[in-house]
């Protein structure tokens, strides 16, 4: 995966509908797997700020850029009633075994992704320009994701 330019993927996957990566205890769930992976390689291809309300464990309202709700095209997150209720995540889009997922982090899972992101921009390494391995710690009745540079 070395000089991969990643702007065409990361346009289609913005267009497309994107799967989203789901984190439990065990580690990832993905389509093609029957049990969760606790261990996965991934390419970043971008990130961001993220925010979602849920109501009853559901997502309600959900905004891609922490701006403007993906849900109701009139509202716009600093405008909410809502707004204190919203889970502020960082929204990190990856490339797995060739197929393109949305990760939402909240908490310290994203915590953990920024200070990596910050460690790597002090060592002047490009974030979308390695590979990454993405590991579940269990903490109960919820995963944590941490990160790391591969190769």
């Amino acid at each position: 995966m070395r000089n991969f330019d990643p702007s065409p993927l990361r346009a289609l996957l913005h267009r497309a509908l994107a799967r989203y990566l789901t984190v439990t205890p065990h580690g990832f769930v993905l389509e093609a797997e029957p049990r969760p992976v606790p261990t996965i390689e991934a390419r970043i291809l971008a990130f961001g700020g993220a925010r979602t309300l849920y109501r009853n464990r559901k997502p309600w309202c959900r905004s891609l850029d922490a701006v403007t709700s993906v849900n109701h095209a009139d509202r716009r997150c600093a405008g909410c009633p809502d707004f204190d209720a919203c889970t502020p995540q960082v929204r990190v889009d990856l490339v797995i075994r060739h197929h393109c997922y949305r990760l939402l982090l909240a908490f310290s899972s994203a915590t953990n992704f920024l200070e990596y992101e910050a460690r790597l921009h002090r060592e002047q390494v490009d974030l979308l320009a390695v590979d990454h391995e993405l590991r579940i710690t269990p903490r109960g009745s919820w995963g944590e994701v941490r990160f790391t540079r591969t190769g």
